[in-house]
């Protein structure tokens, strides 16, 4: 199978795939646009993996904008209900992980998404991409 190489410019351009019902984590992410999260995809990853249920990934615009972000998650993670486990990458890290165990937040810069090409992983996955109004 040959899988689509995807792209910063192409995120906006993925459909939806498949449904999310889990409003909670659906709320996270929309939290994420409405905080200024650019191409923020939610992944129902249950089928690969037994430790997760969802990857919500983000980008940030720049190195401010990953700061905020994080903090941003980790309020939106605890206003929906989950626990944060732990935090991986440090200030100036370029992609953060976000850990409360069902759910993990991963915040990427652009260049750094596109790098690690971390979507080509899971489009076949169910997924939800949040867009701002």
């Amino acid at each position: 199978m040959i899988k689509k190489k995807v792209t910063e410019d192409s995120l906006s351009k993925i459909t939806n795939l498949g449904k999310i019902n889990d409003y909670n984590v659906i709320n996270v992410g929309k939290f994420l646009v409405d905080n200024f999260a650019q191409n923020v995809i939610i992944y129902d990853v249950q089928n690969k993996t037994p430790f997760v249920s969802y990857y919500i990934v983000a980008s940030s615009k720049n190195d401010y904008r990953m700061k905020k972000l994080v903090l941003d998650a980790k309020e939106a993670l605890i206003k929906y209900g989950y626990e944060i486990d732990h935090v991986e990458g440090k200030n100036k890290s370029k992609w953060i992980l976000i850990d409360s165990k069902d759910v993990v937040v991963q915040l990427f810069t652009k260049e750094e998404r596109n790098n690690v090409k971390f979507d080509e992983l899971y489009l076949d996955c169910n997924h939800m991409i949040i867009e701002s109004k």
